[in-house]
């Protein structure tokens, strides 16, 4: 109950610092280094499916300091090639 509650802070403070900036891509931008930093992860993603084409599309992303971002190579991704992740999240798990 105390990590979900840590986290929830967390969250909180990350969307406080993002709402102080102008446009809703800064604002993303924000929220994810703000978050990333504070779980100390090394990078962060965030893809928009596009099911009419069946691809995904990495349209944000955090990294942390001395990690190459994949932004660039992440569009278009059939999702037939990342089919377990979907499988995945729907079990709920990373």
């Amino acid at each position: 109950m105390q990590a979900i509650m840590r986290y929830e802070l967390v969250i909180n403070e990350a969307l406080r610092s993002a709402l102080m900036l102008d446009t809703p891509d800064e604002q993303i931008n924000e929220f994810i280094r703000f978050f990333g930093k504070h779980i100390g992860c090394d990078r962060i993603y965030i893809f928009e499916d596009n099911k009419k084409k069946h691809v995904t599309n990495n349209t944000y992303e955090w990294c942390s300091k001395g990690i190459q971002p994949e932004i660039d190579f992440l569009q278009g991704v059939d999702m037939d090639i990342i089919d377990w992740w979907y499988k995945a999240f729907d079990k709920k798990k990373m």
